[in-house]
């Protein structure tokens, strides 16, 4: 691990969605043409868009699991080149799902509290009330379960970053049969 941009993802420690920015001295076209030839050279990885300005990028469908991530960019033109902006999250299902859990989990707490005070205010046993703790611990799982997740897949986190760092600095080696992408 050279690359600076792996060694800040390892140093800045697990983040909800980490993203980054990238500035490169090409068009949008070329970026896209030569991440599209990196992928026909890199098996292990796989994009589900790669149309105007969006690439979805992710480990191969035989490496993947419910913890990978997936490598959302966007590409915007400049005046001497290309933007990237990119973000980790998990698959679309994975992110809906947790975010789900998580909103019950809050909207559980809240429902507690609520139904406690009032019983409170009624003068009946507040037994409403120490469900409250329960929920608010099962919130902080679910959010915990965000980083636990990103620990495992950390190592294809990397991965992608680095496909994307060395599929901008250099150009992808010809292969029979594989036009560059300035042909």
């Amino acid at each position: 691990m050279t690359d600076p941009a792996e060694l800040a993802i390892v140093r800045s420690g697990p983040r909800p969605r980490p993203s980054f920015s990238i500035e490169v001295a090409m068009p949008p076209a070329e970026v896209l043409a030569r991440i599209r030839e990196g992928l026909t050279l890199t098996p292990s990885l796989a994009a589900l868009h790669l149309d105007e300005g969006k690439i979805d990028l992710l480990p191969a469908e035989d490496q993947m699991h419910i913890w990978s991530p997936q490598l959302s960019i966007i590409i915007t033109q400049k005046a001497e080149g290309s933007q990237l902006r990119a973000r980790f999250g998990p698959h679309p299902h994975v992110w809906a799902l947790y975010l789900a859990c998580y909103a019950v989990s809050i909207l559980l707490a809240i429902g507690c509290a609520m139904f406690g005070i009032s019983q409170l205010v009624l003068g009946h046993t507040p037994w409403a009330l120490y469900l409250t703790p329960a929920a608010i611990i099962l919130a902080g799982l679910v959010y915990g379960a965000s980083y636990v997740g990103q620990g495992l897949g950390s190592a294809q986190m990397c991965e992608l970053r680095h496909f994307l760092s060395q599929t901008l600095e250099n150009p992808a080696p010809r292969v029979q049969g594989h036009p560059s992408p300035r042909d």
